[in-house]
């Protein structure tokens, strides 16, 4: 008889596990990626599919398929049991403490809340016909499991009570927050169309509301009468202006910065094309799957982090942007495509028409969106024709701004044949001379939006073979640095490739490299 975790193992493939989480290349009878765990150029993470087991020859990291979503989704063992179980379609039988832990606890409130908001839909006519207008079919709201929050003070929390849900845990899940006097709760989530947010395995996490009813929230008198408070951030004064979106607070499961909306519907997609396609909304990226462009996911109005970005890079090494031509001057997209430079992708523009977003243009026309996705140009490309849209060459100072728009997407570039041919085309169609844009390629400051990598992305690139030696070598010297050292040790030709090795040798010995031997004196530059 399997234990539940030798059942989980005999259902589970681990290349097919591992591949919805990142690209991997046969190699003999094993499989080779780039590892997610570190910085690195050259594959040394493989999987070995006789075994099942993967290993990083880089980092050292390895183990089976538990260990593998422990890692890489930063989950406890309980919780990596209970997610591989649900996809292997193990039952776990006992109810043991350890493996309900809290943060389960916090899926089940999430993923009954998603059911209380998909009933309330049903129920609510209104809204279906405003999704309707909005061409968002039946299927496409089921698949994205959208829902209603109704017009009310505590619908959610006496609905989850009822579940067994404490108010406590209900906040904690970031769909209830707590009166001013701290006595009592509110939902969160009223009079709004709900967009369940999941994780990369499918696992509701939080959510995104949208106002719906324009109708104004009661005094705060009648809000108190019914058990709830105005607070910080919630409407009492009948004269304020409710937010369009209200989202899901920063809760122990949900952090905005590490989740891209729609990203475990699109994953296998994207793997498959090979290209990410960003969007910036939920309707945009709903509407975008249900055009056929399954390989969307949206960011929700910020800027792209570094930890979405090798999220994507596990997956493919092209994202396409959607731009309308007001969109081309966001500096939240330009810092996005910025940093995605920094992380080896191919970028590329889908250019719609004005004033129309990836939603807009699917109600219109839903081939006018895939067109525009699969006919995406390049960034410098996408500038270089906007610039002569925009400017004319006629006048010195057209010329002048055509330059300051294009020339800093060209500096970006790190081929240099690539970039001789955006020189050259320039200076063709300005009538220049070649050296002219060289000169002044030179001489133009880097794009303020320019590539930028995170400082601590930095410092974890991986150490070169010489300074793992230095380490094991100072290590060593760490073990008898009280003891006399013997005057025939010749240390005069060691020098060491960081300032901090200098300073922990100069701490162990009292000297410098060369000093411990008068005869062979030689200083450490």
């Amino acid at each position: 008889m399997f234990s539940p975790i030798e059942e989980i193992k005999s259902r589970i493939d681990i290349v097919e596990l591992v591949q919805g989480y990142m690209r991997l290349q046969k190699s003999g009878v094993n499989y080779k990626a780039t590892c997610p765990f570190h910085s690195e150029k050259t594959p040394s993470f493989y999987v070995t599919p006789s075994r099942q087991i993967w290993h990083c020859f880089g980092c050292g990291k390895g183990g089976d398929i538990f260990k593998f979503v422990m890692e890489i989704d930063g989950h406890d063992f309980p919780e990596a049991l209970r997610l591989l179980a649900a996809r292997a379609g193990v039952t776990l039988t006992r109810e043991d403490p350890t493996v309900r832990s809290e943060r389960n606890r916090l899926y089940d409130i999430c993923e009954e809340a998603t059911k209380i908001f998909e009933r309330s839909l049903l129920l609510t006519p209104a809204v279906k016909t405003y999704l309707k207008k909005r061409a968002v079919i039946e299927e496409t709201v089921r698949k994205f499991r959208i829902g209603f929050a109704p017009q009310s003070w505590d619908h959610l929390i006496r609905s989850l009570a009822k579940k067994g849900f404490k108010k406590e845990e209900i906040e904690k899940a970031g769909l209830a927050a707590r009166s001013e006097d701290k006595n009592s709760w509110y939902d969160r989530f009223r009079s709004r169309i709900m967009f369940p947010i999941a994780d990369g395995n499918g696992k509701i996490i939080g959510f995104g509301g949208r106002i719906f009813s324009a109708d104004r929230m009661p005094s705060s008198a009648s809000v108190v009468a019914q058990g709830g408070s105005a607070s910080s951030g919630e409407t009492s004064n009948p004269e304020k202006t409710e937010a369009k979106y209200v989202n899901t607070p920063a809760t122990p499961i949900y952090d905005k910065s590490k989740i891209l909306y729609g990203f475990d519907k699109a994953k296998q997609e994207i793997r498959k094309k090979d290209c990410v396609v960003i969007v910036e909304g939920y309707m945009d990226c709903i509407l975008s799957h249900q055009a056929g462009v399954e390989n969307t996911v949206a960011i929700s109005g910020t800027a792209l982090t570094p930890f979405q970005l090798k999220t994507m890079r596990r997956l493919t090494g092209t994202i396409i942007s959607s731009f309308d031509t007001d969109m081309a001057g966001d500096s939240a997209t330009k810092r996005s495509l910025a940093l995605a430079l920094e992380y080896d992708f191919v970028r590329k523009i889908a250019r719609i028409p004005s004033g129309k977003d990836p939603a807009d243009a699917v109600c219109e026309n839903p081939a006018l969106w895939v067109k525009a996705t699969e006919e995406a140009q390049d960034v410098v490309s996408f500038y270089f024709d906007k610039a002569f849209r925009d400017y004319t060459t006629e006048r010195a100072d057209g010329k002048k701004a055509i330059a300051a728009l294009v020339l800093p997407y060209v500096r970006e570039l790190t081929d240099e044949i690539e970039k001789a041919h955006w020189v050259s085309e320039l200076a063709k169609r300005l009538g220049t001379p070649d050296d002219a844009i060289w000169k002044e390629l030179q001489r133009k400051r880097p794009n303020p939006d320019s590539p930028y990598r995170a400082r601590e992305e930095k410092e974890k690139v991986a150490p070169t073979r010489r300074q793992l030696l230095e380490e094991q070598f100072l290590s060593l010297l760490s073990l008898i640095h009280e003891r006399k050292i013997s005057a025939n040790l010749d240390f005069s030709r060691i020098t060491f490739t960081s300032a901090l090795h200098t300073e922990l040798f100069q701490f162990l010995t009292g000297g410098v490299p060369g000093e411990l031997n008068s005869s062979r004196h030689t200083a450490l530059a």
